[in-house]
This record gives C-alpha cells, structure tokens and sequence, in this order.
C-alpha cells in the first residue's frame, strides 16, 4: 500500500473514533440539559460503551507500524503541512491512549456520570458531603491516570498536559505568581465606588434569553449551526460541523449575569463554528488547546463584550427590552457598574480582576488533591481559608464554596489554569487585532464585530493544532506569550 492509500486510512479511522468522540459529547450535552435524574444509571452505561469503543479504536494494534511509516516517510515535508500535523497528533493520541487500561477508561466514563450527579444534588442542598464519596473516587481514578501516563513526570502535569499540550505546573508557577501580585496591586487600587445595585431588578428568564441570542448572534454565533440552553453550570459543547451547544444561567435580578456566561460560551462557540468542516475528526480541525479555547471565550467576554464601545452600542437595545430597569441609568453609569472590581465568592461573577485570584487558588487545591497533601473531607475548610487569604471573603457555606464548580465532579484536573492562560492570550490577541481591524473608541458595531470575528477565523481558528500554544500566538502576535499585555489591560481600564 503507497503513502497516500495509508494516509488515507488512517484519516477514515480516526474520523470514525470522532465521530464516536462526537456521540459521547451529544450525550454528554443531554445529561447536564435535559436527562432525568433517573437516567443515570442507563446514562453511566452508554458513557461506559462509547468510551470503550473510542479506546479500541485510537489503540487498534495496526496503527503503531503505520503511524511511524507515515512519520518517516513525511520528515522532508513541512511541519505544519496537513500530514506532519496529522501524525504527530495521532501518534499523541495513540501514545497515550496505550497507556491508559480500557478498564480504566471504563469505569472513569461510568463514575463522572454518578460523580456530576451527585455534585449537582449536593450543590442544591448545600452539603458537601453528599459528594465527599464521589470526589474522593474521582480524585482516585484520575490518580491512576496521572501514574499511567507520568513517565518521570509530576502526575499534575501528566494531566494538564491533556488540555495544554507541553505545559507544566513549574512554567505556570512562573507566570502565575509573579502575575498575581500585579492583579493584587490593581485591586488595591481600584475605585471602592459601589454601583452594581443600579442594575439590580426583575428580568424575566425569556426576556433574557431572547436578548442573550440576538447579542451571540450579533458577535458571529450561528444559531442555524448551534442552540443556546439553561443548565446548573454553563458550558459549550462543540459536536462537530453544524452541532454546536452552548448554555447559561439566568439570574432574574440581573441580566448582565446570564448575557456574560452566554458571551463566554458564544466565545468558545465561535470557535468551533470556525474551524474548517472539511477537516473535522482530524487534528487540523480540532482546536490547538484549553489555553487557546479559553482565549477566545475570554476575549468576547470581556475584551469585547465589557467594554463601553460595545454597550455603545448594543445599550439601546437593552433598554427596548428592559425599559422599567435600565431606561434611567445612564450608559457611562451602567457600564461602571458591569465592570466594578468587588471581590465576591463566585468565579463566573467575579469582575475581571478578582477572576484571576479564584483560579490560581483552585489551581492550588487541585495540585494538593492530587499530591494527596490534602484529603477531600477537608477541602471545604481549605477551601475557605484560601478564599481569605486571596480575596479576604469567607464563604459560610459550600454552594458559594467548593461545590460552585462543575469541574472536578467530571475529573478536569488541569483545566483551570486554561482559564487564566486564557485571559493572557486574550489581552496579546486583541492588542494585535486592534492594530489590524477597524476597531475605534466609539462603536463597536456589526461591521466591525465581523472584522473581528474573521481576522481570528483566518489566524487561529482555522489553524486547527498545525502550530502548538506558545508558537500559534508568537505566530499571530510576532510574540511569544508575556504577561505584560494582560497587566496593561487591567492597568488601563480600572486604574488609568
């Protein structure tokens, strides 16, 4: 069989393992939206299928010979040609996959099932212990992978390595702490000028929904090509070309809460909706990284969707919907209020100051978890005592504590630092993006939102993993990845 029929092959084969990949997030999709609860037990089972068949399928005994044939008869070619990017993540993924047992596998796609079950039950109820037994389970099986997939490694960064190709907790430790010192001297030195209440009503649920969808689709989202749903914790679900779910919460006393976590998520949708159809199931239509991901959720969010250019121009439109709440707050007032730097005890409310303290103090817990020099039962009080030392706040219960998140209940130990290596990406993106499109300081309008949303179309969403992390953004930005630009940002915007 020549190169071509065997690069072929291994196309088929490993679009077909996603497509199973893509079936295992539509049920996924349905557990946190629309599954009873006495679906879990059936729910546990299809997990436990898909999962096994996914694992057969990217550790199949042929593909090894293949994938080293493929790897040196391609070496002459370039390394971001679709081949050399296609066999050097396959080879990723067939590594590690071998290293993990099937059985393993298994029983963590059942356990998580039980696990966010049991999470979203304890968070209603505010006690932690109705899911003590789960994350210890959790937290015991992702150990077990971290020790299969280490080799040499911290087991911490074995599981990071899943959602930041190359990352390490060391090189996050070099970043993270010297950054949070400069987020602490901007919070010290924001304005204490309390204008949150201002906003504070009664917006119906529909109401909001509605204006949430016109905004995401305003920023690009395509509603023909996606749907946007309520759930405990939002998230984004990227089936594959044309399927894309994103979802939110709504707090009826506030809009601005639902309409952020939809820009959030759009963020993370515009992604998947932007990389290119013709690759999907292949590692130059997958997304390069969390990192990245989070880049783009971050900056739509906040880069975008908190600035005054932006309520420039959708603010009329708030007040059509929203007359009795908002036709008397003026603009220049209404925006302070969106964006007042005021320490609280939820990540997904938190301003974008006081966000970044919340996850380095999960990223924190999360490697004590794991190293075992903290036990689950006393993650609560841990919990708390981080939470003051960082944000002076001291939550007395655990819905506004430790339960808050949805992620450890689903074993996504290494996801969070993504977050705050989202927003670094976000700040150096946008400072190079500005300087391209036509993005001025009166409005942000369609036409401009367009520019936007297509110069990252062309510069990292349809770049799919041809680059890794660090070299897509010194691609993109003629820089490698540096702080500065993100503590500019904030330095600018809530100190200047």
């Amino acid at each position: 069989m020549d190169l071509e029929l065997k690069y072929l092959k291994l196309k088929e084969h490993f679009k077909n393992a996603k497509v199973i990949e893509s079936c295992a997030e539509l049920i996924g999709w349905d557990e946190r939206t629309n599954m009873p609860p006495q679906g879990a037990d059936l729910r546990a089972l299809q997990n436990s299928a898909l999962s096994k068949l996914h694992h057969d399928l990217v550790t199949d005994s042929w593909l090894g010979d293949a994938l080293i044939e493929l790897a040196s008869a391609s070496v002459n070619l370039p390394d971001d040609s679709d081949i050399c990017v296609n066999v050097r993540e396959w080879i990723r993924v067939f590594n590690r996959a071998n290293k993990i047992p099937v059985t393993l596998v298994q029983e963590f796609s059942k356990t998580f099932v039980y696990s966010q079950q049991a999470w979203q039950e304890a968070r209603s109820q505010n006690n932690f212990v109705l899911f003590q037994p789960w994350l210890e389970k959790i937290i015991d099986l992702k150990r077990q992978e971290a020790k299969c997939l280490a080799n040499g490694r911290v087991s911490y960064d074995a599981l990071l390595d899943d959602y930041e190709p190359g990352a390490t907790s060391l090189e996050l430790d070099s970043i993270f702490y010297p950054l949070k010192d400069s987020i602490i001297k901007v919070l010290r030195s924001c304005s204490k000028e309390n204008n949150r209440n201002l906003i504070l009503g009664n917006y119906p649920e529909q109401k909001q929904k509605i204006f949430s969808e016109i905004i995401a689709g305003y920023c690009g989202f395509d509603f023909n090509a996606g749907r946007l749903d309520t759930t405990a914790h939002p998230f984004c679900c990227g089936i594959g070309p044309g399927d894309c779910r994103i979802t939110t919460r709504f707090n009826p006393a506030d809009f601005s809460s639902g309409l952020f976590g939809v820009l959030h998520e759009a963020g993370h949708g515009l992604y998947e909706q932007g990389l290119d159809p013709d690759h999907f199931g292949l590692p130059t239509g997958t997304a390069v990284s969390l990192g990245i991901h989070e880049s783009q959720s971050r900056l739509l969010e906040n880069q975008v969707g908190r600035s005054l250019e932006f309520w420039r121009f959708i603010y009329p439109l708030a007040i059509k919907f929203f007359p009795d709440q908002l036709s008397n707050i003026p603009l220049e007032t209404f925006h302070k209020s969106i964006n007042q730097v005021r320490p609280g005890f939820i990540r997904v409310d938190a301003d974008e100051v006081t966000y970044n303290l919340h996850i380095i103090f999960r990223y924190e817990l999360e490697k004590d978890l794991l190293s075992q020099n903290l036990s689950v039962k006393d993650l609560p009080d841990a919990w708390k005592a981080k939470m003051k030392t960082y944000l002076d706040l001291f939550p007395d219960n655990d819905a506004t504590g430790c339960l808050q998140d949805i992620h450890w209940s689903a074993g996504l130990f290494g996801y969070f630092p993504t977050y705050l290596l989202g927003n670094l990406y976000a700040a150096q993106f946008i400072e190079k993006a500005k300087k391209v499109i036509g993005w001025n300081n009166n409005c942000l309008n369609l036409d401009v939102l367009s520019e936007l949303r297509q110069w990252l179309k062309k510069n990292i969403h349809l770049k799919g993993k041809r680059l890794l992390p660090g070299i897509l953004c010194e691609n993109v930005t003629g820089e490698k990845l540096d702080k500065k630009y993100f503590e500019q940002y904030l330095m600018q915007k809530f100190i200047s």
